[in-house]
């Protein structure tokens, strides 16, 4: 089914988040990158009263708070957390570059106020200005492994493997148990061409960190990429079963039922591709690919409404 591939390679597929490293199609999937490695502070993890997606409640309370107290750093970054996680990138770099600005923080916070403010340089794909700052951060905090991985991943953004590749063997050196590390090593590894080496790095960041979502989808692509469906399933499953963004379980569940298709499970195609558009109603290629599956299971009614809900879409 040509079609289907074609439908799963349309750039409307690559419905990911802004910063992540190494999107890109093969064909008929997406290779995913590992989310970018956050500062790990207790601010992060806070919501503030609010909802864990209730971000315009987040962004009033932290204004509140710096409107009450201007001088402490702590609400500077807060903010800056905030904005990152509304993807209000520029207005992130802003409150970061105040955080650090102030005197008397701790240097390992101010590294991580660095970390973060690199972060959003390089959703904004401001790559130099990311290396530079993880590299900040790396000085004041050199323990991190997360600093070095990040600024792994600034580096292979500007094609500089070597230093890449150093980055990511440092911060292993640093925590051998650290799953980012392998991840994200493995997605270079993609990039160059080097397919083994990125399955051992993957299996490793699996066996690292089971709950860590990202190597199981990339390693579910270079399963589906050598038409190895039956042995990406699983790793498509486990991927889904771990995530809960709107966007990346429709990303997830398109890519697992393309593969149950290729096996000639044409019911668990339906179900993925029905998973997909519950996550992502609006999103026409789900309704498009479901309609290539009703077909070829003689559903023509089935079939046209998807259709032409995706034509209305496409609109």
């Amino acid at each position: 089914m040509a079609q289907l591939e074609r439908i799963a390679s349309d750039p409307e597929v690559m419905g990911r988040k802004p910063g992540i490293r190494g999107m890109r199609v093969r064909r008929f999937f997406v290779i995913a990158a590992g989310i970018f490695t956050l500062a790990v502070m207790t601010a992060q993890a806070q919501t503030w009263g609010c909802g864990e997606r209730d971000l315009q409640c987040q962004l009033d309370g932290r204004m509140k708070a710096l409107k009450a107290n201007p001088k402490d750093p702590e609400n500077y970054y807060n903010l800056g957390i905030v904005f990152q996680r509304s993807g209000a990138h520029e207005e992130a770099i802003e409150a970061f570059s105040m955080y650090i600005s102030i005197p008397g923080v701790k240097p390992e916070f101010v590294a991580d106020g660095y970390n973060n403010r690199g972060i959003s340089q390089k959703v904004l794909k401001k790559f130099d200005l990311a290396y530079a700052d993880y590299t900040k951060a790396i000085e004041l905090d050199p323990k991190k492994p997360m600093f070095l991985v990040n600024r792994g991943n600034a580096s292979a953004n500007m094609k500089k493997v070597d230093d890449a590749l150093a980055d990511y063997a440092r911060a292993i050196k640093l925590d051998p148990n650290y799953a980012q590390a392998y991840a994200q090593r493995g997605i270079l590894h993609i990039d160059l061409a080097r397919v083994e080496d990125a399955l051992r790095d993957f299996a490793k960041s699996i066996e690292l960190d089971p709950s860590y979502a990202e190597p199981y989808y990339n390693r579910g692509t270079i399963y589906s990429d050598r038409k190895e469906f039956a042995k990406a399933i699983p790793d498509y499953e486990k991927y889904v079963s771990l995530i809960d963004d709107p966007d990346y379980l429709a990303d997830g569940y398109m890519n697992l039922g393309i593969a149950h298709f290729y096996t000639g499970s044409l019911q668990k195609a339906v179900e993925d591709f029905t998973k997909a558009i519950e996550a992502r109603p609006n999103w026409a290629n789900g309704y498009k690919a479901r309609a290539m599956i009703y077909r070829e299971m003689k559903k023509n009614d089935l079939a046209e409404a998807d259709e032409r809900r995706a034509a209305q879409l496409k609109q």
